[in-house]
């Protein structure tokens, strides 16, 4: 019979095993989104309109935008905590489905397939809060840099408080979405890292994280790319440059560094299998040289179509890609990737014909 273990004050109370640590707050809340009854995506847009309504609202009490203009600036911010906690919802709905489609490389029990699954989608209350904790520090630095947010609370008090937390939310949000990714990640390398059957015959299996990884560094190129659109400015800020270009770094990082360890062990596989096949080649050669040379003509036949099935299996086994990914994720990745820069060269393009089609008589 399980047996209750002490909580630390204010956790939830857990059976001994299982679930291994409590869930957080932000689990907490995405399971409740799931109990409402409209679809998760509409709530986020419901989310997404009131902070946006409210932000812009907030400045159309004070007068520095003038109603019913909604500030891109504004707006923009809004995006990010609603985004944010959107993305974790959907990230743990791929990765659901990514360990069910990995289930036949585990070879576990049911029991030890939950606590992975608990453990793939749920953030521990400790490092969720702490991360808040540390998302609230940063706020504070950033109000105590940012001057409007010090006149305004001289001139309306109570905005600037209202602000100061919708901020708070926001920087809370984009903490979580990250922890939560390098979370999920790193439970990614330690699950493939379980696996009792590399079967390259059967490869379907060993690619199903791949489109976690590839979602989640897509998710960070849709944030990072949409910060650059609401901030034309952002290509003239050598700062904010870096920034960007460090961002999509982290996001191919975010796609292949968890992939690393399964590419390691189908390449481990590969050359067990090259090396087997090399060893039967061999042998099958030795005997051939022998029944030629005794004129067992038959004999001779049969190692010669053995040879040839031995030669096609090293030509198969040669072709077996390593890294763990179908070719439609790393294509789709691809193209998410170097999608802005396209469309600027596309648009530099534009701009010289139309100074060449001036130019013309």
């Amino acid at each position: 019979m399980a047996t209750k273990v002490a909580e630390s004050p204010g956790a939830p109370e857990r059976v001994d095993g299982y679930p291994p640590y409590p869930a957080s707050v932000v689990d907490r809340f995405l399971a409740w989104v799931d109990r409402l009854p409209v679809p998760a995506w509409f709530f986020y847009l419901a989310l997404l309109s009131a902070l946006i309504i409210i932000f812009n609202g907030l400045a159309w009490i004070d007068g520095s935008v003038r109603f019913p203009t909604l500030d891109v600036y504004r707006s923009s911010v809004a995006v990010y905590p609603v985004a944010s906690l959107a993305l974790v919802h959907y990230l743990n709905q791929v990765a659901r489905h990514a360990l069910a489609a990995f289930r036949p490389a585990l070879g576990v029990g049911d029991s030890e397939y939950e606590r992975l699954e608990y453990m793939l989608v749920t953030l521990p209350w400790r490092g969720t809060w702490a991360t808040l904790a540390l998302s609230l520090v940063f706020t504070a630095t950033y109000i105590s840099f940012t001057p409007y947010l010090g006149a305004l609370l001289q001139r309306t008090p109570w905005i600037a408080v209202v602000e100061s937390v919708i901020y708070a939310f926001g920087f809370g949000m984009i903490a979580v979405f990250l922890y939560h990714i390098v979370r999920q990640l790193r439970m990614v390398s330690l699950i493939h890292a379980s696996a009792t059957n590399v079967n390259l015959f059967r490869p379907t299996p060993l690619y199903a994280f791949s489109n976690l990884t590839a979602q989640t560094g897509i998710s960070l190129l849709l944030m990072n790319y949409f910060g650059v659109v609401t901030d034309p400015a952002t290509f003239e800020n050598l700062a904010l440059t870096t920034l960007t270009i460090g961002a999509s770094l982290v996001a191919v990082a975010c796609f292949i560094l968890p992939l690393r360890g399964m590419h390691d062990r189908i390449a481990a596989e590969k050359n067990r299998l090259r090396a087997e096949c090399g060893t039967r080649l061999e042998t099958a050669i030795e005997q051939l040289y022998a029944r030629a040379d005794l004129q067992d003509l038959a004999e001779v036949d049969r190692l010669n179509q053995l040879i040839l099935s031995l030669v096609t299996t090293r030509e198969i086994i040669e072709k077996i890609p390593t890294w763990p990914w179908e070719p439609g994720t790393l294509m789709t990745f691809i193209s998410v990737f170097i999608l802005p820069f396209v469309v600027r060269l596309i648009a530099g393009l534009v701009d010289q014909l139309g100074i060449v089609g001036q130019l013309l008589p």
